[in-house]
């Protein structure tokens, strides 16, 4: 616990759990120069005591872009005895080059946690009536139950970070059956595949490229060692949108096309380098790729049709994990594309695991 104790005191000024409330009232009357801004409540629930200092450093960037009360949750359920400590903080940034807006922060350290603490004392602690989106850092562990889920509206989980990809989008899937569930989920790795899908559908306003779409043959896909799971559902999303289906008896990734031709999936994996690092799609007269080097801030699509090429530079998302956050939280609405490739995520998974 040494590491985590020498890191609280960038959480703020601690105060009693019975007092928070007044605490944050003090917190503004005292300085009239500063105006409290909230949209939403945004938290991020971490069991890593290691994160603590890097959660927050993020919930500061966040927070530059978006409105909020923020809560920062460290649950330890190992730890023991059981015990809750919270601080507050204001995290300002200028507006207009007048004003000085502030979201709150409230961070919470929650000793021996589980569902029944988040619930009665994070949770009593929301900005009334204003949605509450939840970043789930790691694996969905027993916390995630439904005391937890139920009192969320959105949830943001990022799957290249667990170890059984399969195992968690069963148990999210069970989740989302639950009649006290009603969130939306957002996958951080098929955030990371943005770029890639907007630069593909680019590459096909062609009305030629277009006619050779259905043709495809070979589906490639070079990510991170980290970002199988990024790639999967970039796979699927493709796959669906050539209306196939995976094939169940053929090793490996095989998708069958409507007209009952075969569609292959091949994933490459390199140690270093972004997210997603290439995409390439194969027809007889066709191939199209996209391409991006390391942390450029641009793609570069080449299509061949027909013998006929075309190069294009196209500008790629941001591939921080505040950035990211940001990007979900300035969208609207459910992921229905993501929704629809998730049970299909768990098939492949389950035929390359």
């Amino acid at each position: 616990m040494s590491l985590l104790e020498d890191t609280l005191s960038c959480l703020g000024a601690e105060v009693p759990l019975p007092k928070i409330d007044r605490a944050l009232k003090e917190l503004w009357d005292s300085d009239v120069a500063k105006t409290r801004a909230s949209l939403i409540n945004f938290a991020i629930y971490s069991e890593d005591v290691n994160a603590l200092a890097g959660n927050n450093d993020l919930l500061s960037k966040i927070t530059a872009e978006h409105a909020c009360r923020a809560l920062l949750i460290t649950c330890l359920p190992e730890v023991r005895p059981q015990r809750a400590r919270a601080w507050i903080n204001a995290l300002c940034r200028p507006y207009q080059g007048k004003q000085i807006v502030c979201s709150e922060q409230i961070s919470f350290v929650l000793e021996g946690g589980d569902a029944a603490q988040v619930q009665n004392i994070v949770f009593a602690h929301l900005d009334s009536d204003l949605p509450l989106i939840v970043w789930w850092q790691g694996e969905l562990t027993n916390n995630f139950e439904e005391r937890f889920y139920s009192r969320i509206d959105t949830l943001i989980i990022d799957s290249s970070t667990w170890e059984n990809p399969q195992r968690e989008i069963a148990g999210l899937a069970a989740a989302k059956a639950a009649e006290t569930a009603d969130f939306d989920v957002r996958d951080l790795s098929w955030t990371r595949s943005h770029f890639m899908r907007t630069a593909l559908a680019n590459s096909f306003q062609d009305v030629k490229a277009r006619e050779h779409l259905p043709m495809i043959e070979t589906i490639e896909i070079t990510h991170a060692k980290s970002q199988r799971c990024a790639a999967l559902l970039l796979a699927g999303w493709i796959a669906q949108r050539l209306g196939a289906t995976l094939h169940d008896k053929s090793s490996g990734l095989v998708f069958t096309k409507p007209d009952e031709q075969p569609l292959s999936v091949t994933l490459l994996e390199n140690d270093t380098g972004c997210a997603l690092q290439s995409l390439r799609l194969i027809a007889p007269c066709l191939d199209v790729t996209i391409l991006r080097d390391g942390t450029s801030a641009f793609v570069r699509t080449q299509a061949t049709c027909e013998g006929h090429s075309h190069e294009e530079l196209l500008p790629a998302d941001m591939v921080s994990d505040a950035d990211l956050i940001s990007e979900q939280l300035s969208r609207t609405g459910g992921n229905t594309h993501y929704s629809s490739v998730l049970p299909l995520m768990e098939s492949m998974l389950a035929k390359i695991s």
